[in-house]
């Protein structure tokens, strides 16, 4: 940890999955904060496990498949390890992370936008689309729409299959009823509008909204400041890139203006 660095003295809750946060607390501890880990997301497979191993099987007849999060790669993933070898269709991601982490799959996308929100995607990708195509999306249960909407709006078939769901850790109920009451945080960072929802749902709870009064938070894109914003919380940080590494550095900037007014 560096110990002088902009974040020194500073709580920071990190509320993504355990699976992801590795990186996220290393980039707080970079700047000199104390990173505190409380997952307010979990991800399992869905009970309809057989009717995706279906998809799967026909992923062939695609044109496209179209994975929108890490979390997308990989349980499409655990599930095609389970099938017979099968050919996969073009590849289309959203955001810079999915497509590291699709190719760390060893596979290279056939597309992915220059902005990582999905109305930027269809802008981008409709073009490519010809009337008939055949669309596949891999997503979470808590997903928007409005990709396969647009893209059948085109003119194309779009199937979206739901691959994951996204749960709230029992145990994070009483790990962030502890550090609110006893006021252990000074900054809360957001990953996605599901981490505000779960944070939100407890703090309403157990009446805990006044212990927010004095809380730095930060988002990582438009979506969940969106979300934020809708239960009255003020962000006072959301990148221009949509990723952690961008939020925990944009987190940075703002704390050394505050320090130096």
């Amino acid at each position: 940890m560096n110990e002088s660095g902009p974040l020194k003295g500073s709580h920071v809750l990190i509320t993504r999955g355990k699976s992801q946060a590795a990186s996220l607390v290393e980039k707080v501890e970079s700047y000199g904060g104390d990173a505190v880990v409380v997952p307010l997301i979990d991800f399992i497979l869905p009970d309809n496990v057989e009717q995706l191993n279906h998809y799967i099987r026909h992923i062939h007849e695609y044109d496209w498949l179209i994975l929108t999060s890490q979390n997308g790669v990989d349980y499409f993933f655990r599930l095609l390890e389970e099938q017979a070898p099968v050919k996969l269709p073009r590849i289309a991601v959203i955001g810079s992370k999915t497509e590291e982490y699709l190719m760390s799959r060893g596979y290279s996308p056939d597309f992915v936008p220059l902005h990582f929100v999905a109305e930027a995607f269809v802008e981008e990708f409709n073009p490519m689309l010809k009337r008939g195509s055949r669309v596949l999306i891999a997503k979470g249960n808590l997903a928007r729409t409005v990709i396969a909407e647009k893209i059948r709006e085109a003119g194309a078939q779009c199937q979206e299959m739901i691959i994951y769901q996204t749960v709230l850790p029992e145990e994070s109920e009483q790990q962030l009823l502890d550090l609110l009451s006893l006021e252990r945080l000074n900054i809360v960072t957001f990953t996605s509008s599901s981490t505000v929802h779960h944070f939100m749902k407890i703090v309403k709870k157990h009446n805990l909204q006044a212990n927010l009064d004095k809380l730095i938070f930060a988002c990582i894109g438009p979506i969940a400041l969106k979300t934020a914003e809708s239960y009255g919380l003020s962000v006072a940080v959301c990148p221009e890139v949509y990723t952690a590494e961008a939020m925990i550095d944009c987190l940075v900037e703002y704390i050394t203006r505050k320090h130096t007014k």
